[in-house]
């Protein structure tokens, strides 16, 4: 994929776009969150089936053995829809950045991983939920001044509107706070809050 040209107008640093080529925009210098917004390729069966197995994976995956390795992790002929996906992900990201492989966590969740809202210690992540309440984000407009701080108090001082939330299958790169050397770029986030007796599948690929 190439990078577009483009102008980002909204002060939140947010592409959006039907059209996967979007998250090439990640690239871009004003960029932080490119956003491909797409309806779920896997089913409420396939969450019901990672939850009630608790399906916890973190693994290495290598550009030039996706396909095996995900059949290794992933043996459940049920979990089919899940290896396709995540072997297109996970293509078009080592592609994008020209890397050898990407770090694969696979999360069946019944309660918030990171509820604390935080930045990532890395360049970039990707991140897909495919089944319940997906991750939330601030714009950096609405982050206030000493939120992140650690052991500090953060409830109530985040405006309920001002928070963004990814939709099951929405596939998004978040910028890492440790994107191109320059502190200060990475996405504010966190795990959403899960009711009882929820599910969630998460996959977050890491570069």
């Amino acid at each position: 994929m190439l990078a577009r040209q483009i102008v980002v107008s909204n002060p939140d640093g947010l592409v959006r776009d039907q059209d996967p080529l979007v998250l090439a925009d990640i690239m871009q210098e004003p960029v932080r969150v490119a956003l491909w917004d797409r309806p779920s390729p896997v089913g409420p069966e396939v969450v019901a089936l990672a939850c009630r197995q608790r399906l916890a994976i973190r693994s290495w995956l290598n550009a030039d053995a996706l396909a095996p390795a995900l059949q290794e992790l992933l043996p459940d002929p049920a979990y089919g829809p899940l290896r396709e996906d995540l072997a297109l992900l996970a293509d078009m990201t080592t592609c994008l950045f020209g890397v050898e492989g990407v770090g694969v966590r696979v999360t069946a969740l019944t309660k918030p991983m990171c509820p604390r809202f935080h930045v990532d210690r890395i360049p970039v992540r990707l991140l897909c939920t495919y089944g319940g309440p997906g991750s939330e984000w601030l714009p950096a407009p609405s982050v206030p001044e000493g939120l992140l701080v650690p052991g500090s108090c953060q409830e109530g001082r985040v405006e309920a509107a001002a928070i963004q939330r990814l939709e099951p299958g929405q596939v998004a790169f978040f910028k890492g706070e440790n994107w191109d050397d320059q502190p200060g770029k990475g996405v504010v986030h966190r795990s959403p809050p899960v009711a009882s007796g929820g599910e969630r599948l998460l996959v977050t690929l890491d570069v």
